[in-house]
């Protein structure tokens, strides 16, 4: 699947923003099917080491599509999420989910900042915290926070590839 992104991104270089925010947005978003960060900073990597891009805008263009992906799902999860908890499906999981709803009710926004470093449970904390009743003001907050952690992270890790690679 990366071979195809880098052909497509190798000839058109102008779509590269795109593409970053694209993954970033759907790396957050619970109903991306949970695509793989790794994807996300391959694309970084690449974009940064052909020159298409540089580091200050690569950063904040994943950034945004991260804190956008995380309140898309969080809003969902507000609108939709108390419906879902209520199908057959869920209703089998419910002591589970209520253990995780305790645990992101009683951490909250510190909850919203370690579930961006977690890449698997990275796309449904925004969701469930949703489903939690939590203020949207903090939540926002607190995603800012996180996702700027992430961003500041991310170059890092873009820089230090770069080494190694290149």
């Amino acid at each position: 699947m990366f071979e195809n992104i880098e052909l497509f991104l190798s000839s058109n270089n102008e779509l590269a923003w795109i593409a970053i925010f694209i993954f970033a947005f759907m790396e957050s978003f619970i109903l991306s099917f949970m695509v793989s960060s790794l994807i996300l900073f391959s694309i970084c990597v690449f974009v940064f080491n052909m020159d298409l891009l540089s580091l200050q805008v690569i950063v904040p263009v994943a950034v945004l599509g991260s804190h956008l992906g995380d309140m898309s799902g969080f809003f969902f999860g507000k609108t939709v999420g108390p419906s879902i908890l209520g199908t057959k499906f869920m209703k089998k999981r419910e002591k589970n989910i209520k253990r995780a709803q305790r645990f992101l009710e009683k951490r909250g926004s510190y909850a919203v900042i370690l579930g961006r470093f977690i890449p698997a449970i990275r796309s449904i904390v925004p969701f469930l915290l949703g489903i939690s009743g939590l203020k949207a003001v903090r939540f926002y907050i607190s995603d800012v926070v996180a996702c700027s952690l992430w961003g500041a992270a991310l170059a890092f890790l873009v820089i230090i590839s770069d080494s190694v690679i290149g």
